[in-house]
Parts: structure tokens; sequence; C-alpha cells
């Protein structure tokens, strides 16, 4: 997996790019939208866009702390809606299917496992249509 950001907030001097391999990764589509049922019974919906969801959980990884630092930065930088570009089967010299997501809000989370390795998982939205 590659993850391409604009560092915005806890500058560490990274570059914008975390490079790790996925141990989950499930995706699905999902209209946003609202529905409205009038007294009369019938129903009216309103669909605003379809969005991708995508669930991904990286692999335990050892991490320096300049290296945890990265990501976090990145969680920071991409909290509140700020685009980055997100390939989930790729490599930065090999890349598969770069996609432009954001990153669900609240949705990032930082697991630390025993013998200094971690984990993080997050979601990402991609607006189709």
């Amino acid at each position: 997996m590659l993850i391409t950001f604009t560092p915005t907030r806890l500058v560490t001097g990274g570059d914008g790019k975390l490079e790790i391999g996925l141990q989950q990764y499930d995706s699905h589509d999902r209209a946003e939208g609202k529905e409205h049922k009038a007294l009369s019974g019938y129903t009216e919906h309103t669909a605003y866009r379809i969005e991708r969801h995508a669930v991904c959980r990286t692999l335990p990884v050892r991490l320096t702390q300049a290296q945890l630092d990265q990501w976090r930065e990145f969680a920071a930088s991409c909290a509140f809606g700020e685009f980055f570009t997100f390939d989930a089967l790729g490599t930065e010299a090999v890349p598969d299917n770069p996609q432009t997501v954001q990153l669900k809000f609240k949705s990032f989370k930082e697991k630390r496992l025993p013998g200094q390795l971690f984990e993080f998982g997050f979601t990402t939205i991609q607006v189709i249509a």
C-alpha cells in the first residue's frame, strides 16, 4: 500500500509518503442521501452521491520514532477531509491503481502491540458519482 499526502500539521520533515503492507482491505459502495416519508405513505428518496468506503488495516510493523511520527503526521494532516492519494495494492516503484480519497472523520486508529510493533487502521472514502 502506498499513501501520498501533503504534510500540513506536525511537520516532521517527511516527504509525505508512507508504504506498508495491508492485512485487511474491504471495499463497498454506499449511497448517501435521505429518505422522507409523507403522511400519505409515499416515500421519497433524495440521493446526494455514491461513495466507496474502504476499511484498511496494516500489517504489524516495527517502527522507529521518526517513522511513527510520519504516521501521526498523516493522521493529523488528513483528519479533516483533506484529499490524499491511496494505492491499496501498489508501491512507489510499481503503482497499481492510485485513487484520490479522503480519510473518514475519526476513523484513524493506532494500535501498539507487544515488541514495539504498531498496527494502523482507517477508512478511506472516494466519491464515485
